[in-house]
């Protein structure tokens, strides 16, 4: 049986609005999850590997010093008042290399690549890296930090004294430095000295490896903070989840240097939670708590939802991060040797981790336990100068914008024993912070856009368009075909007409248009 003209119309039009309702929001959603399931896992096929492997583009590293500016009262015991100099603003190249799949446990393998470029541009105002900065002296009071927890106390004497010859008898316990040469070139340190004490003391620094030391010719060292870094293998070798069997496990780290758990801290704060902080899974919600985890820090980070933001056109959701609160927190509890003996609100203790006696915080001691700020002069903290925050395209998982700060601290070792360190305060005290930077650049952005977000765009117009106009050309198609039984319908609804009846009890009278009636007239004849 045949159709008629209108109802196939409408037959067609219904079919669109069906096919846009079905195409529109559940066969799309579907398609592009698959697509992006590929796409984000970490197969040689995809792109998303050939970035993760090699970022192609620089990521912004700043550093900021604290200049002391009043070193020698400090050395007396006054309290620190401090000027920041910065930003000294690096291009840093990050590349992974040795990279390995492992096709049976869906895993891949790789070091550390990072190189750094000065970029005077982009640094504060006439800042080149020859300026003169004052700040404790690192290496002396790392050294004597590991020495006094590991080594008798005649030896620690013996070893300050020997440290005191071979950067030449400093007048205190400050460095008087240009800032390339302790952040990259390295200072000299003097091991052409003939005494026994300095000759021993470079020997063995030579044995141990220390690490920012670099060997020179002649028997000379060079320390710095970041120049063993630059331009060199890291050779802890990392396993993460490839993500192609799932990928909500793409990035996540299951060992570093073949171990799957630390052997650093204590119980969970031992495991590896979260991805190498390069990469995370798509399709991330508000209730999703990401992880990354940290290999110069040994920990894992947790950073929580804190609001919808925007990025260049693109809706992201706003992650924040902080170092905690290690006592108070029964999660980060693990961090510290005994409950009772966590730093304070703010600070990590970095010890175990680096081997030295530094401790990691937010810059300026934000979030941090007050006293800390009490004892230094010249710190302004500022939740947007200083705070960890991540915006992230959550359908993708994609970092489009990424401010990880951190401020790396120093305890003024005090110490009867030793000149230099008598009046020191003993107090925690800030040397320098960092921030590594990401932000996707207008072509990185509008390839996100043009692969993602423009089909989804025109998906959800065109899904719209077809249910919309769709029902309204199949509402139009049924009532064109049925339209005379619609105008009978509604005709006859309006044509019913009323009878009258005359009432009960009433005669019915002739009527005429004349008058009333008469009788004939009676003719005579």
């Amino acid at each position: 049986m045949l159709l008629p003209k209108e109802l196939k119309y409408a037959a067609i039009a219904g079919g669109v609005a069906l096919f846009g309702l079905i195409f529109g929001w559940v066969l799309f959603p579907t398609i592009l999850k698959s697509q992006l399931k590929k796409e984000m896992a970490l197969s040689k096929k995809t792109d998303v590997r050939q970035m993760w492997e090699k970022i192609p583009f620089p990521l912004d590293f700043k550093v900021y010093i604290f200049n002391y500016t009043n070193a020698e009262e400090v050395a007396k015991g006054a309290v620190p008042i401090l000027k920041e100099i910065g930003p000294y603003h690096f291009d840093e190249w990050k590349e992974k290399v040795e990279v390995e799949d492992h096709e049976e446990d869906d895993t891949i393998t790789y070091k550390k690549r990072d190189v750094f470029y000065f970029n005077p541009e982009l640094s504060g105002p006439g800042l080149t890296g020859e300026e003169t900065v004052v700040i404790p002296h690192v290496f002396m009071l790392v050294r004597h930090g590991i020495n006094s927890t590991q080594r008798k106390a005649s030896h620690v004497e013996y070893g300050w004294q020997s440290d005191e010859r071979i950067f030449d008898d400093p007048p205190d316990i400050f460095l008087r430095v240009k800032a390339m040469d302790i952040l990259f070139r390295g200072m000299m340190i003097n091991c052409a000295r003939t005494e026994f004490a300095p000759k021993a003391t470079c020997t063995a620094l030579k044995k141990e490896g220390v690490s920012g030391l670099v060997l020179e010719p002649n028997n000379q060292f060079r320390f710095s903070i970041f120049g063993t870094r630059n331009n060199s293998i890291d050779p802890h070798v990392i396993t993460v989840k490839r993500g192609i069997k799932n990928v909500m496990d793409v990035g996540q780290v299951t060992a570093v240097d073949g171990q799957t758990v630390q052997t650093i801290w204590k119980d969970h704060c031992n495991e590896y939670q979260g991805t190498d902080g390069t990469i995370f899974p798509p399709f991330l919600t508000e209730n999703d708590r990401l992880q990354s985890f940290s290999t110069d820090l040994c920990r894992s980070f947790k950073p929580w939802f804190q609001k919808k933001s925007s990025y260049k056109g693109i809706k992201t959701n706003r992650y924040v991060a902080n170092i905690g609160n290690l006592a108070e927190d029964p999660e980060l509890q693990c961090f510290c040797p005994q409950p009772d003996k966590c730093p304070p609100k703010g600070l990590m203790d970095l010890a175990p981790c680096i081997k030295a006696p530094m401790y990691a915080s937010m810059p300026h001691f934000l979030d941090c336990d007050p006293a800390l700020l009490s004892k230094v002069k010249g710190l302004n903290p500022d939740v947007n100068a200083h705070g960890i925050e991540i915006d992230f395209e959550p359908i993708s998982g994609t970092p489009l914008v990424a401010r990880q700060r951190l401020q790396f601290n120093i305890q003024l070792l005090k110490t009867d024993k030793l000149d230099l360190c008598k009046d020191l305060s003993g107090d925690i005290v800030p040397l320098f912070w960092i921030e590594e930077g990401l932000a996707l650049n207008k072509s990185f952005v509008n390839m996100l856009k043009h692969q993602l977000f423009i089909p989804k765009r025109v998906v959800g117009v065109l899904r719209w368009w077809m249910v919309s106009f769709g029902s309204l050309g199949a509402l139009i198609g049924v009532v064109f075909h049925f339209r005379d039984h619609i105008m009978r319908l509604a005709v006859s609804g309006d044509s019913k007409v009323s009878k009258v009846t005359p009432e009960e009890g009433e005669e019915q009278k002739d009527i005429s248009v004349i008058g009333p009636a008469q009788e004939p007239a009676k003719i005579n004849i």
